[in-house]
């Protein structure tokens, strides 16, 4: 009842009275952009994109736009029309497609109607191409683009990498000849639904700690392949930086506690990384008091340094650690 109710309040934003479904469905693809969902939406029903988007609310668009160099935003009323065209609920539509999450929205225009923006470079995120598997999983048969917030993605269930890179002759990356990748990929994937955007902040930290210069390891983006060789000792240094953290939010760390942990960190990673580990915890110390839990179960509670985890902030937006864990390049993967 209550996600009827919050539906008809974007219908009636939206001015929907009016707005039918298209006639030809589209099915979701979790995680997908929302300039590519419409893309397909439009091809589907025999729409030029430019016709859709005029039935989604007012904007300007390029007539040429091409959802893998862009993403398409929307106003809460131009979500409401959105959901109505596609013959969804409004929490359908942010499940399956993030840029439409509350977080995105456009600022609402000066007369409350419906509106869209397809600017020349995404707010925040990366689009990176979809696992073809996946894709032909839902019988779609053309390339579809994810807003992540890193340049890379991991198909656990079909064993594929893929980025930001636009290069058609090598789509993805078959990690049949390393499972321990996809493996890890499970137990990030794991951490952070159990630890929530507290988890996000930990896997951030710990390519962190692994771009320090002392650990003599790539830095993410000198390489298309550097995210599949850092990964999992990467999910192992966040594993180990959760169980103090936990404690620092709980606030029971004494430092001899920490000393021992560090101990630990030395016999399981080296004195480089431990030595690193030891400067991230400058940047984590002891709180004057724990902070409040959001909700009930095994997420942590953000806290300083980590007091705001955006969905489509990237590893090196999200670090407390000082120096770059990202190179500066224009496409860091092809």
């Amino acid at each position: 009842m209550q996600g009827q109710c919050a539906q008809l309040a974007e219908l009636r934003a939206g001015w929907l009275v009016d707005i039918r479904s298209l006639p030809l469905r589209v099915r979701f693809l979790a995680g997908e952009s929302t300039g590519s969902y419409v893309t397909r939406l439009a091809s589907r029903n025999g729409l030029a994109v430019s016709h859709l988007l005029e039935s989604i609310g007012d904007g300007r668009s390029a007539p040429d736009v091409d959802p893998r160099y862009t993403e398409l935003y929307v106003n809460r009323a131009g979500r409401g029309r959105l959901a109505a065209l596609v013959g969804r609920p409004v929490e359908e539509l942010i499940k399956a497609l993030p840029s439409t999450g509350d977080e995105h929205l456009l600022a609402e225009e000066a007369s409350g109607g419906p509106a869209w923006k397809w600017p020349w470079a995404p707010n925040g995120g990366y689009l990176v191409r979809g696992c073809g598997m996946c894709v032909a999983a839902r019988e779609i048969t053309e390339p579809v683009w994810l807003m992540c917030p890193d340049m890379w993605h991991i198909c656990a269930r079909h064993g594929r990498f893929s980025d930001n890179s636009r290069d058609d002759k090598v789509p993805f990356i078959d990690l049949s000849p390393g499972p321990h990748v996809v493996q890890a990929e499970r137990r990030r994937v794991t951490l952070t639904r159990r630890l929530g955007p507290a988890g996000r902040a930990l896997m951030a930290d710990a390519f962190g700690v692994l771009a320090h210069q002392s650990v003599r390891l790539p830095r993410l983006g000198t390489k298309r392949t550097t995210p599949l060789r850092l990964l999992p000792i990467a999910v192992k240094v966040a594993d180990a930086m959760a169980l103090i953290e936990r404690r620092r939010l709980e606030g029971h760390l004494p430092h001899d506690d920490f000393d021992l942990w560090l101990g630990q960190m030395k016999s399981e990673f080296g004195w480089t990384v431990s030595n690193v580990l030891n400067l991230w915890r400058t940047m984590h110390p002891v709180l004057d008091a724990p902070p409040q839990r959001q909700q009930r179960g095994t997420h942590l509670p953000l806290a300083a340094p980590h007091a705001r985890v955006g969905s489509m902030r990237s590893v090196d937006e999200i670090t407390c650690l000082p120096w770059e864990i990202l190179t500066t390049s224009e496409r860091p993967y092809g």
